[in-house]
């Protein structure tokens, strides 16, 4: 890249890139795909180092991220090109965080902040009581229940691994742990399986897994780090649609806004089965299940793009308005609205820290979109920007 195109990029995460600029950039974007791509990676990491260091933490934990995704990249066409860029794409990171970061005393004051979501969920036992999972006496009620509260992790629950003989049927008792909208849970099953719950998700489970399966319930978005154990196949169930596996990383999204049924494989192998349709997915595949038409289709993913969440961030990649304010929506407990819907199709790229005030996450879309955000309490409406 040479510095015209650095210059159009501090300029465009800034939104100081004029009209005149603008229609250049077009152009050269237009020109080739390969161009395109380019200019978005450049984009995508000067926005993850400027966050970084605005955030006060380490900057040179940010450079090793950035080195660490360009390898991960490797496979890529791009991949010359962008080694070959890296350390431009660092020293360019540091002066874009000199000389485009907002200092402090020009920043407007916020009269309200609007917070993230964070850890909270019910746990629904067999005959239907509900245990708020927040509360500060959780351990002398967990207990009658065959779970553990982790003394290193606050209300963070584990379920007692008790040896099950399996020549005699036992009728397994069922528990649901469930995270409202701007919530969120971890907790690990009998079997030592993890389980991360994402905003407005379910998961129905055995508080002991009996038999040759090991069977558990999903309603929204749940990452799973399963134990392995070739005797018993663990399996997701989504409706009609299952999930087998031995042990692995992956993540099932069953929203009713998605597109379908998503799972994302991190590590391992997973089958998905619906109807008499299934395929076997390789790590960094994604497999999505139409239920209206009662097709499976399987696509190579950016699979930050969909399990970052497990780790504090939402990344996202040249993707629309319309489909970010919906995931922002879940977590901050908040409604957008779109003031014309030509907005939503308006396209952002970048990574944010889930656990910053959502003011703060929408000054940084804004720098990069060209719309502007009006919080009115728990209604944000998303306007354009005039220049």
């Amino acid at each position: 890249m040479n510095d015209k195109i650095w210059q159009w990029i501090g300029d465009y995460c800034s939104g100081l890139l004029d009209k005149s600029e603008e229609q250049k950039l077009r152009v050269w974007m237009d020109e080739a795909e390969e161009n395109k791509q380019l200019f978005m990676e450049g984009v995508k990491m000067v926005r993850e180092y400027q966050m970084v260091v605005r955030s006060g933490n380490n900057a040179s934990d940010s450079l090793k991220h950035i080195h660490e995704k360009i390898r991960a990249r490797k496979r890529r066409q791009l991949w010359i090109q962008i080694t070959a860029v890296a350390s431009v794409v660092i020293l360019f990171a540091l002066s874009f965080v000199f000389f485009y970061t907002p200092k402090s005393e020009e920043i407007s004051p916020v009269l309200a902040k609007v917070h993230a979501g964070g850890t909270k969920a019910t746990l629904i036992v067999a005959d239907g009581i509900q245990v708020d999972l927040t509360q500060d006496n959780l351990q002398e009620i967990i207990g009658q229940y065959g779970a553990t509260v982790l003394k290193d992790k606050k209300n963070e629950l584990r379920y007692d691994n008790v040896e099950v003989n399996d020549e005699i049927e036992e009728k397994p008792i069922y528990h649901t742990i469930s995270a409202p909208v701007g919530g969120e849970y971890h907790f690990t099953l009998a079997d030592g399986t993890m389980v991360w719950l994402n905003s407005s998700s379910r998961l129905t489970f055995p508080t002991r897994f009996t038999g040759d399966v090991r069977e558990v319930l999903v309603e929204g978005e749940v990452y799973f780090d399963v134990r392995h154990d070739e005797n018993k196949p663990f399996v997701v169930r989504i409706n009609d649609v299952s999930v087998r596996v031995l042990g692995t990383k992956f993540c099932v999204s069953a929203y009713p806004e998605n597109e379908g049924i998503m799972t994302t494989l991190e590590q391992g192998a997973v089958q998905v089965t619906f109807g008499g349709n299934q395929v076997v997915l390789k790590p960094g595949y994604q497999a999505v299940v139409d239920q209206r038409s009662g097709t499976i289709s399987q696509r190579a993913v950016e699979l930050a793009l969909y399990t970052s969440w497990v780790q504090g961030v939402f990344e996202y990649e040249n993707m629309e308005l319309d489909d970010i304010v919906v995931q922002l929506a879940r977590w901050y407990d908040v409604q957008f609205t779109f003031s014309a819907s030509e907005y939503k199709k308006r396209r952002f790229t970048g990574v944010i820290r889930k656990y910053e005030d959502l003011n703060d996450v929408l000054d940084m879309i804004e720098k990069t979109t060209n719309v502007k955000f009006i919080i009115n309490g728990k209604n944000v409406t998303i306007t354009s920007v005039t220049r």
